[in-house]
């Protein structure tokens, strides 16, 4: 599908300006309160063009607004580090972005502090989409792992189908997967005609998983795992592998940013949700929940999409995103035919997961398969 041009430099240059005055434009002015003695509120975020979108969109509109100085470290995504900090109790971060499933869990784990739902009103709670507040998390953007690829590897024909991921007789090479069983699963039995309605349910059965498994033995001698989200990219343009799961805003910055030519196949996506969250124990807990709210502003995140092509989490936002970006949302309405979302419940609650993850490390571990990402290669 051809695409429309992707935002003007003019915009972009703008952006950062942008998420400065949004806050006066959308709430009115309001004169920051000098905050002389107190400390500055920590948050952890993933590193990389991940977070330099977080600091264009929030971190540095809020030390402006709120003449308070914000620290911003990197972390592993995971939960281990909150954990050691929580447990220890010994703090450090105030605010830490992570995935949806990882909150669902660290909640569950008393590792979190809950989140009054108030603190926004009442008419911005029903502003934002289902499931994106939960007891102990705020989602901050919806994203999707999907298929991309480079054309210019492939002949005339082009992927098209989540299936096609699996078919190596028709599409020769290498395939780029992330390490871990959770989204992998999910696309191995859609692929093997399963409805998305039913995949938790097949998945919840043994011979559901043995036949996960054994449309991931078709592919499992040309996988190339991946860790970190900006290595897709570099496998595709590397020419390590011809087609591979991704996080879609990372497809789309190298597309936009630096003019790559890569594509993005939306069938079969598994959507997810990126949140923040606050841990345990925090000395900052109204700063917090003040930059939370903040960040929750529907310009801020439009903002915030127009960087990275991850979707907002309110639906107000969406009247801000330029229509350039939307088009490589996930949410966005041509990309949305066969969409299942991340089983975060089912992957955090049932105890086939547990096997699941057992499983998969095992088979993980079995080659052949090509190789782990390697930064040198």
């Amino acid at each position: 599908m051809e695409r429309t041009p992707i935002l003007k430099k003019s915009r972009l240059e703008r952006i950062g300006l942008f998420a400065i005055v949004t806050f006066f434009v959308f709430t009115g002015p309001l004169q920051a309160e000098p905050m002389a003695g107190k400390p500055p509120l920590t948050v952890a975020s993933r590193g990389g063009t991940y977070t330099k979108n977080q600091m264009l969109a929030f971190v540095n509109p809020y030390r402006e607004m709120k003449n308070r100085w914000v620290n911003v470290e990197d972390h592993n995504g995971g939960l281990a580090q909150i954990r050691t900090q929580v447990r220890s109790l010994n703090v450090k971060w105030d605010v830490v972005n992570i995935e949806i499933g990882h909150a669902i869990r660290a909640c569950k784990e008393g590792l979190l502090e809950k989140i009054d739902h108030s603190v926004f009103g009442r008419s911005a709670v029903d502003d934002f989409y289902p499931d994106a507040l939960q007891d102990c998390a705020v989602a901050q953007l919806i994203g999707a792992i999907v298929i991309a690829y480079n054309p210019d590897q492939l002949s005339s024909a082009k992927p098209s189908t989540v299936a096609d991921f699996f078919d190596v007789e028709r599409f020769p090479g290498a395939r780029g997967l992330r390490n871990s069983p959770v989204g992998n699963l999910e696309w191995a039995l859609m692929a093997d005609g399963v409805p998305v309605d039913q995949v938790y349910p097949v998945l919840s059965t043994d011979s559901g998983v043995d036949r996960a498994f054994k449309v991931l033995d078709r592919i499992k001698k040309n996988i190339v795992w991946w860790e970190e989200g900006s290595q897709p990219v570099e496998l595709l343009l590397n020419r390590k592998v011809v087609m591979t799961s991704a996080y879609s805003g990372r497809i789309f910055n190298a597309i936009r940013d630096r003019s790559e030519d890569l594509a993005i196949v939306w069938d079969g996506q598994v959507r997810d949700a990126e949140v923040w969250v606050i841990p345990k124990g925090t000395a900052n807990l109204k700063e917090a929940l003040d930059f939370i709210v903040f960040a929750s502003d529907p310009k801020r995140m439009a903002v915030h999409a127009e960087l990275n092509a991850y979707a907002p989490v309110r639906k107000s936002a969406m009247a801000f995103v330029d229509d350039s970006v939307r088009e490589y949302l996930p949410t966005a309405k041509e990309n949305v035919g066969n969409v299942i979302g991340m089983g975060y419940k089912w992957w955090t609650t049932n105890k086939k997961a547990i096997e699941i993850e057992a499983r998969f490390a095992q088979w993980r571990a079995e080659k052949p398969w090509r190789y782990q990402f390697d930064r040198q290669d």
